[in-house]
């Protein structure tokens, strides 16, 4: 299948490479140049709590500088540890692109990565095995951000740097370990699962900070979650997102050996355990890229959803699983919940936490792919009902909030669904290395 000349590893990594520089070459045609380095700066030296738009921190162009420097240092890592680019790994590369626009950024990721390389070292393997692994823990780099740069206390940078080392290694050496087994809460139903156990991870953290640090000193009433949000660029992004989605649509199309057949193959599938690269070829997860970025990108157009760095971020994130989960077939179902719900509640499908909320209800596809698009709809409808409240247990902390509560839902849903429905397609193995 596709060019023998170019292997699945070498198109992922390609792929990654391109779109780093994408970002990067974009970041200086966006603003003034003058403006580009001190608005990235600003972006490095912010609280990075839920929510913190990187748009309205740095303006359009510092945003898309962190991005492309923040996939170019994903890719650097994945290259360098030798990790296998697979479906996990594409999960990895464009969930950290796509937190780059709310809560991770060049600086907060590292003391995390450090975490997760020493507990490799502890347990004797390579860290190849948990590079993956070390760019899903960051998605609690917030704690990182606070921590040197703390909203509250008024100690100096050397005492907070100090402090972020310490909580960056303690999450990077608790994180592997939980995150293996939150996956068996869920069964492989929640392709977010990195957000289970962050939010988890996160809700003991906020509670540990909010009892032994602001509170004690009556600052517990002051804490608050960022509200810290840009207009919006529609213009700009429908255009750059919906080039760079074509792009990859059409890349697929010729990788694929100039046929869309063997991806009508992958549509057929649950999602659940599946990995589309191994499966499918790198060609085919092209294709599913290029698909679900138009049609959630054509969706955020048709609500009127503000292509704010939040909202732009979040579609990376549900794109993250276009190589191990996510297609069409079954993310469509999530989205007919969501407008089920509209229907009856306060907010509308164009608001910003309701759109980012959307995109993390698609790691609950496997529920739609194993037991039917009714269930799909319920599943999303039930994330509907949850994702704007469950961010306040964790204090924001848990930049992966979405995927906290997809994990919820498929908590509750999946026991249910086992014991009384009969499943639409076969269950799948979950593999060790899920997010």
């Amino acid at each position: 299948m596709g060019n023998p000349k170019w292997n699945d590893e070498k198109i992922l990594s390609f792929f990654f490479l391109a779109t780093s520089l994408v970002f990067i070459a974009a970041s200086f045609f966006t603003g003034p140049v003058s403006e580009l380095f001190p608005g990235f700066a600003k972006i490095l030296t912010s609280s990075q709590v839920l929510t913190t738009d990187a748009c309205a921190l740095g303006g359009l162009n510092g945003a898309l500088l962190n991005t492309g420097l923040l996939g170019l240092i994903a890719w650097a890592l994945l290259k360098l540890a030798g990790t296998k680019l697979s479906g996990a790994a594409f999960g990895a590369f464009f969930l950290t692109v796509g937190f780059s626009f709310f809560g991770k950024n060049c600086l907060n990721v590292w003391p995390i990565i450090l975490g997760v390389w020493l507990y490799s070292r502890l347990k004797k393997e390579p860290f190849a095995k948990y590079a993956n692994m070390s760019l899903f823990a960051c998605s609690l780099a917030p704690f990182i951000s606070e921590a040197i740069f703390n909203r509250h206390l008024g100690y100096s940078t050397p005492v907070g740097v100090l402090g972020a080392l310490l909580v960056g290694l303690a999450i990077g050496l608790i994180f592997p370990p939980l995150t293996a087994h939150t996956v068996s809460l869920h069964k492989g139903h929640d392709l977010f699962n990195a957000g289970v156990s962050a939010g988890f991870l996160a809700i003991v953290g906020f509670t540990v900070y909010k009892t032994l640090i602001l509170k004690p000193r009556g600052l517990e009433e002051k804490y608050a979650l960022n509200s810290i949000l840009s207009d919006g660029f529609p213009t700009f992004f429908l255009i750059f997102l919906g080039s760079i989605f074509l792009v990859a649509l059409v890349a697929g199309f010729f990788l694929a050996g100039k046929s869309f057949k063997s991806y009508g193959k992958m549509l057929e599938r649950s999602g659940h355990g599946t990995d589309f690269t191994a499966l499918d070829g790198a060609g085919n997860v092209l294709i599913n890229f290029g698909l679900l970025g138009l049609v959630f990108l054509a969706y955020f157009f048709l609500v009127k959803a503000p292509f704010t760095g939040p909202t732009v971020g979040a579609l990376f994130c549900l794109l993250c699983w276009a190589g191990n989960g996510t297609h069409p077939f079954n993310a469509i179902p999530i989205a007919l919940g969501y407008a089920l719900v509209s229907l009856l509640a306060t907010w509308n499908l164009g608001t910003q936490g309701i759109a980012v909320g959307l995109c993390f209800a698609t790691g609950l596809s496997p529920v739609s792919g194993r037991w039917g698009l009714h269930w799909g709809v319920i599943a999303g409808a039930l994330h509907a009902c949850l994702v704007s409240y469950t961010a306040a247990f964790h204090g924001g902390f848990n930049i992966y909030n979405g995927g906290f509560t997809a994990g919820l839902v498929a908590l509750v849903l999946v026991p249910v669904l086992e014991a009384f429905c009969k499943e639409i397609t076969p269950k799948k193995k979950i593999p060790q290395d899920a997010a």
